[in-house]
């Protein structure tokens, strides 16, 4: 595979994947606004946010054996067209019932990524695809800066919130038509040592009943666990950081947008150093991610509790950065570690599985760090639940970089199985 159109796909799959998160974020920054338009209360807004958010979540499996089954390439584009499209319906809606179902219709798409990221995977051998996974990680948080930005110009433009979901909208439907007429379908496992000089045709495709192989895979049970909890702290932070910072720092609301834009830069480059890392360690020992995502996550907990005990507000900025540089440095590693010990016709099923178990734990842990404030303070219930999870997720992390090993070798001999039938049979 030619070096420059794979890192061109890398690149037109991160433009993807930024537009489209910078769309997810906008809705929460003109919350105001639609409230006010349609009459309702937070808690009917907060309503269609989660149900939008379960819609996603209970569709990520089916994402995922459509991707492992069908044409990667003609599913992302048709994903990026269901944005496209369902965003441009939420804009048209003048009602809040029509608001309600169009917003609900948003989350149909939101599941895509998984097959995005086992398409990336197949352009790249596996010591270095971390950093192309990496890279389009990193859509997450400059997605939220985009998205921020866009809302708040057209909020303090005077303009209505609709305004930001029809500039979006249409470039979902562009990203789509682009993405049948600009990105090549690859075999499935063409990219993998033994296969790439071989496999010429994608005939390794998932079926049902392979599906129940995903849940049997030791070192991709421990990758769900810790994706459940390891979202805990993201969430307790993501949804509470800012109010801990207004209500019990004290800080003003220009600090506040301070902290939180080199918190989100951050994000974004600790995100792509992961991934370089991720590869030069795979390349020293198949431990190597695990091992990684052990470090990480430990000194994920040791920042957030230096940055909440931090006692002057500098100290306290200086903490909460590390710790957004940190805390993002597992995730590419855990979608690389899922592609090195999964079949490449499951391994949009296997990411599929870990983005549903990470949302039932993104659904818990808001309301869980809410009660603890009640009977603790917002800082000390934001310690609390990130520093248990994450010291949870490296117990994980450290029985995985025991096991994983012996996952690594059982594909690694399929793999070479099917290159000698491959050649066997010319």
């Amino acid at each position: 595979m030619r070096s420059k159109y794979k890192w061109f796909v890398v690149l037109f799959f991160f433009t993807f994947l930024t537009i489209h998160q910078a769309d997810r974020f906008i809705v929460s920054a003109v919350a105001p606004q639609v409230m006010d338009e349609f009459k309702v209360s937070y808690s009917q807004l907060g309503l269609v946010f989660s149900l939008t958010v379960l819609v996603a979540a209970f569709l990520y499996p089916v994402w995922g054996y459509l991707y492992d089954r069908y044409s990667r390439k003609l599913l992302a584009g048709l994903a990026a067209l269901i944005w496209g499209f369902t965003t441009i319906f939420n804009a048209l809606s003048r009602t809040f019932s029509e608001f309600f179902a169009t917003r609900l219709a948003t989350g149909i798409d939101d599941a895509a990524p998984p097959g995005i990221y086992s398409l990336v995977a197949d352009y790249f051998d596996p010591y270095s695809r971390g950093k192309a996974l990496g890279l389009l990680n990193a859509t997450g948080p400059l997605g939220a800066i985009i998205g921020t930005i866009l809302s708040l110009s057209i909020v303090a433009a005077g303009l209505s919130w609709r305004n930001a979901f029809f500039i979006t909208g249409p470039i979902g439907v562009a990203i789509g038509a682009l993405t049948f007429f600009l990105v090549k379908d690859v075999p499935r496992g063409v990219s993998e040592p033994e296969l790439k000089d071989v496999l010429t045709e994608d005939i390794y495709r998932a079926k049902l009943s392979d599906l129940p192989k995903v849940l049997e895979n030791k070192s991709l049970v421990l990758l769900y666990l810790q994706g459940f909890w390891g979202v805990f702290p993201w969430n307790a932070i993501t949804f509470w950081f800012v109010t801990y910072m207004e209500k019990e720092r004290g800080l003003s609301p220009d600090t506040v947008m301070v902290v939180m834009s080199l918190s989100l830069i951050a994000m974004v480059a600790g995100n792509i150093v992961a991934g370089i890392i991720g590869d030069w360690l795979f390349k020293k020992t198949k431990r190597g991610r695990a091992i990684l995502g052990a470090v990480v996550v430990f000194f994920s907990a040791v920042l957030i509790y230096l940055a909440i005990r931090a006692e002057s507000t500098e100290e306290f900025i200086l903490f909460t950065v590390l710790t957004a540089f940190e805390i993002p440095m597992a995730a590419p590693n855990v979608v690389a570690a899922i592609t090195d010990v999964t079949e490449p016709e499951l391994r949009s099923s296997a990411t599929g599985y870990l983005r549903f178990f990470e949302n039932l734990g993104s659904a818990t842990s808001p309301f869980l760090t809410g009660v603890l404030a009640e009977s603790m303070g917002l800082g000390e219930a934001i310690l609390l639940v990130s520093v248990y999870t994450w010291l949870l997720c490296f117990v994980f992390f450290a029985v995985l970089a025991a096991i994983i090993p012996r996952d690594i070798d059982r594909l690694r001999n399929l793999i070479r199985e099917r290159a000698e039938r491959l050649r066997g049979g010319r």
